[in-house]
């Protein structure tokens, strides 16, 4: 994972939302949940604030003429 500032705002919701995604379908997370936490986003807003998110983005870049 590259660093998170350098990410923009929609690749870190897409982040996010995919890792989100992959905690409610069961796969195993990677930090300390808090006591009360269920919310499969908190849950991934901890992983990304831990550095700990296994995802990463492949970035286009366009074709030569």
């Amino acid at each position: 994972m590259k660093a998170k500032e350098s990410y923009s705002r929609y690749e870190k919701t897409r982040i996010l939302s995919a890792r989100a995604l992959q905690i409610a379908q069961g796969s195993p997370v990677l930090v300390d949940v808090p006591r009360g936490v269920i919310d499969p986003f908190e849950v991934a807003r901890l992983e990304w604030d831990a550095g700990m998110i296994p995802i990463d983005i492949k970035e286009r870049k366009p074709k030569k003429a």
